[in-house]
């Protein structure tokens, strides 16, 4: 038996997103979501958000995509209201896979909520917020 090496995995650098066009999903991305674009070239966009850059891959074709498959990561994005950010994303023409945010936690102090929604391409994404009990 080999000796490992303790390596500690500290922060989340990159979600890479697979989309079948990038000048389509960073339209959503900027305009829907709000975020801002860091970086741009031929098929690879990244956004701005906080200490992890979410990167818009542009897939081959032909490649099965990740949100083809049941079991595909969701991109959790923190809101500070909720209820607010839930509206306002459907005033942007959202449409989230539920009439309400879900509570999907609670502490002694407060209860999460969140909201599912999908990119064009069928990326998984969702909101979530507390509120204090």
């Amino acid at each position: 038996m080999t000796a490992g090496t303790d390596i500690k995995l500290k922060t989340l650098s990159y979600v890479i997103l697979y989309v079948p066009d990038t000048k389509e999903a960073t339209t959503f991305y900027t305009e829907k979501l709000g975020f801002k674009v860091k970086m741009e070239e031929q098929g690879w966009v990244e956004l701005e958000s906080g200490p992890t850059t979410i990167a818009l891959h542009e897939s081959e074709p032909g490649m099965k995509l990740a949100c083809e498959k049941t079991l595909a990561p969701v991109l959790v994005f923190k809101v500070e209201n909720i209820k607010e950010a839930f509206e306002a994303l459907k005033n942007k023409g959202i449409q989230f896979s539920q009439e309400a945010p879900q509570e999907v936690c609670a502490t002694t102090d407060h209860v999460g909520f969140s909201a599912d929604f999908t990119d064009p391409f069928g990326n998984k994404l969702s909101i979530y917020g507390e509120t204090k009990k």
